[in-house]
């Protein structure tokens, strides 16, 4: 088994094979289809199960089978490398998902954008809505959504070449629930492929260390670090694990005495990171001054500094 390239498979497999997951189907149409997904030029087909409440996805590419299993109601999405007995699991609305799916990409562009044109159009026998969404006044989406069906069986993505989805052979079925379930025996690993490890519980006790203007040291579980920003410019902050073991930090911005909304400074785990040894992450950021912010050790020990951008 080679690891690198079955991270390449997941990191495209996440990006071309999950396009359906965000939708809840609540209406009546129990189905299976195939999917034709076409990524700048680059097409992948792949067998679709839907029972109303849960969907099951099936492919194969460079001889590696592949299963997805989708319980919207939870929240959860299962990734299934059958031949190497891996499950990766991870939640229906996170950020890599938005960034890399069409239909997550769709929602944000409509969050952000605006739908300009609504049409009742036929669709591979349906009845669609089909919505043309812009930003900056330009195309960006073109959906065809069928109410029937509740599942959208094209999205066209204009910011993109030769980049869409579609949904083709759709028949009636009789769901199998075993097709459903989560299979025993597997190692669950993370997107990178190595075996999760398990989080503990928070500290039951912190120890706060105050640092003004710029921050450099090694901190460990435990420690909360209140940094007070001076100058109104962008601030660098980083990460580094040089433990070894996972370590895990916690952000948040208190200003005036309150700690932001979640609106302003990004939900919380938007806000954490989580290193395995030897791992690094930078970030930029944009505080005011007299922005206390805290940087909560929950995990292991983290090589944390924070300075001034020039």
């Amino acid at each position: 088994m080679q690891t690198p390239k079955i991270l390449f498979i997941m990191k495209q497999f996440v990006s071309i094979f999950l396009p359906m997951l965000f939708l809840s189907l609540t209406g009546t149409a129990q189905f299976t289809a195939n999917m034709r997904n076409v990524q700048s030029g680059h097409t992948v087909e792949y067998r679709v199960y839907s029972d109303l409440n849960q969907y099951r996805y099936e492919t194969s590419q460079d001889g590696m089978n592949l299963v997805i299993i989708v319980k919207p109601d939870q929240n959860q999405t299962y990734v299934i490398l059958p031949d190497q007995k891996f499950i990766h699991k991870t939640t229906c609305d996170g950020m890599m998902s938005r960034m890399n799916d069409p239909v997550q990409s769709l929602e944000a562009v409509k969050e952000a954008g605006e739908v300009v044109s609504t049409a009742s159009v036929q669709y591979e026998g349906y009845d669609c809505t089909k919505e043309d969404i812009h930003m900056n006044n330009e195309p960006a989406f073109t959906s065809w959504f069928s109410p029937g069906l509740n599942f959208p069986l094209k999205i066209v993505n204009h910011l993109a070449d030769e980049t869409y989805m579609e949904v083709s052979g759709i028949q009636s079925w009789d769901p199998n629930p075993e097709l459903f379930s989560l299979p025993g025996g597997y190692t669950e690993v993370d997107e990178q492929m190595r075996p999760v490890v398990p989080e503990p519980p928070a500290p039951e006790k912190w120890t706060e260390k105050e640092f003004t203007g710029t921050l450099e040291g090694t901190f460990h579980r435990g420690e909360r670090i209140l940094f007070t920003v001076v100058s109104r410019e962008y601030h660098k902050l980083s990460y580094s694990n040089q433990g070894e073991g996972p370590a895990k930090v916690v952000r948040r911005i208190i200003r005036n005495g309150k700690e932001l909304p979640d609106n302003e400074q990004g939900p919380v785990k938007y806000r954490t990171t989580r290193l395995h040894p030897g791992e690094k992450k930078n970030l930029t950021l944009d505080w005011e001054v007299g922005d206390i912010i805290e940087l909560a050790v929950h995990e292991g020990s983290m090589q944390i500094s924070v300075s001034p951008e020039k």
